[in-house]
């Protein structure tokens, strides 16, 4: 069947309207992140990119018939299941990863193996629209240090450092997110894939270039926030200390990308002869045109089941209705610790100085979840991490975090999260926890409680001073329940 045929056409635009029904909150939220965030900007351009790959090669494909196949079915299946897992756990980026696999599942369904292969990249391609890797973030912010430390001490220039804090004769600077590298990072890897495809056809030489695009910018952040801070060192803090500092930044990574494309050209390979390309395709699947052409009909049909099986899934997973208060808005906390849309939230303060904070969300909310991008158990923009410490409360896990501001004002918190009768502090088992709750229909509730203190320099004595305030907490709150 050719792919310009009615019969291919429709089965394939029901399947992509099936697909888009299912995944439309996942789709939704990638083309919000993307509008509000310079960092995943990129994902607008991913589709027409691999659109224009594939077309640059129509002859190809517009004179070789498709044949429907089973073998990606199973992957379909398995990601369907990630999606109503992300969905009951409100993991965003999960279920855009998921949507993104479940389309390339459909293309290579319906294009059959061979067709599959040969346009494996711009399939591929499609992945660098899900907007993930600031996980990566805090990693990048300690390796930037590292490399302004280093390079600042071998030039002879006075430093001390305090944990994100670089502090040089002349003034005192942060490593924020903003000079953590990300999006550096992520725009290098994204157009570095895009040049070794097209510039190489030997898988080493690609590979090698990846590793190139994804280790050039991080060494060339280091580089780039030590010149900011010797630069500010030398004109005694009257350039590159404002917003004069972001301009050089973007201007640098363009003559590092620019000099990764010149370098990169040096190995590029010969162009494939068109007749060769073909060879290799038409031998890489021989055993696509001999499977049985009565069943292939039902592959297709099989997909579309599978989505509104999905379909019925996620409608029975229960959702909790926010119901908005406008009395939180004055429970704001004094370290800065936010949890946005809590069913219940509240912020006490005794007069020992002891601050407790705890917010109340349930497994499935309308609007809102404990774990997210909107919520911090510290404001990241008035203090830095000192030290952090995983603690035992009565076999239970517990974070403690040391602080201190940019005026060297010490503070301390302790938190833990609850889902159900789960206790942990790890954000990936809350997500779990709170899925198999919602999937297996027990507590629809989950928590996070947090104390701290504020001006306690001794480590040690606002370690004793937290925990007994936080089993104090927990005893109040137990006979309460009771």
């Amino acid at each position: 069947m050719k792919i310009t045929d009615r019969r291919f056409l429709l089965t394939f635009a029901l399947l992509l309207v099936s697909w888009a029904f299912v995944y439309q909150d996942a789709l939704l939220g990638m083309e919000a992140i993307w509008s509000r965030s310079d960092t995943f900007a990129h994902g607008y351009f991913m589709l027409p990119i691999s659109i224009w790959l594939i077309w640059r090669d129509k002859t190809y494909l517009l004179s070789n018939n498709t044949q429907t196949t089973w073998l990606p079915l199973p992957i379909l299946f398995g990601s369907l299941f990630v999606w109503l897992f992300a969905f009951s756990a409100d993991i965003n980026v999960l279920g855009q990863l998921s949507a993104v696999i479940s389309v390339i599942c459909l293309v290579w369904l319906m294009i059959g193996n061979k067709l599959a292969w040969r346009y494996k990249f711009p399939l591929a391609y499609l992945l660098f629209a899900v907007p993930m890797g600031e996980n990566l973030i805090p990693m990048l912010q300690d390796i930037t240090a590292w490399f302004t430390v280093n390079l600042l001490r071998l030039n002879g220039i006075p430093v001390y450092i305090d944990g994100l804090y670089i502090q040089i004769p002349t003034g005192l600077f942060e490593v924020a997110v903003a000079c953590s590298g990300i999006r550096y990072l992520i725009a290098s890897i994204a157009v570095g894939a895009l040049y070794a495809h097209l510039t190489y056809t030997s898988t080493k030489k690609q590979i090698i270039f990846m590793l190139f695009s994804i280790a050039m910018p991080i060494v060339a952040n280091g580089i780039r926030a030590y010149g900011i801070v010797a630069i500010a060192y030398y004109s005694d803090m009257k350039y590159a200390t404002g917003a004069d500092h972001l301009v050089y930044g973007w201007l640098f990574f363009g003559v590092v990308i620019m000099l990764m494309f010149w370098v990169g050209g040096f190995f590029a390979d010969k162009e494939v002869a068109n007749d060769e390309l073909e060879h290799v395709s038409e031998h890489t699947f021989e055993g696509d045109n001999k499977s049985k052409r009565a069943n292939a009909k039902y592959f297709p049909l099989a997909a579309f089941i599978l989505f509104l099986f999905t379909t019925i899934l996620l409608k029975q997973i229960p959702t909790t209705e926010l119901i908005k208060n406008d009395s939180q808005n004055n429970n704001i906390s004094s370290w800065g610790i936010n949890f946005v849309d809590a069913l219940e939230k509240n912020v006490s303060k005794n007069s020992s100085g002891i601050e407790v904070f705890r917010a109340t969300y349930g497994n499935k909310q309308s609007q809102g979840e404990l774990i997210s991008w909107q919520n911090a158990t510290h404001d990241h923009e008035r203090w830095t991490v000192v030290m952090s410490k995983l603690l035992l409360l009565n076999n239970k896990p517990a974070m403690l975090v040391h602080l201190r501001n940019i005026k060297g004002h010490p503070r301390s918190y302790l938190y833990q999260y609850k889902v159900g009768d789960f206790y942990t502090v790890s954000e990936n088992k809350v997500k779990l926890m709170q899925a198999w709750n919602s999937l297996s229909r027990q507590s629809d509730f989950s928590e996070i409680l947090a104390v701290s203190v504020v001006d306690i320099t001794d480590t040690q004595l606002a370690e004793k001073v937290l925990l007994d305030a936080f089993n104090k907490t927990i005893s109040m709150g137990s006979s309460q329940d009771g």
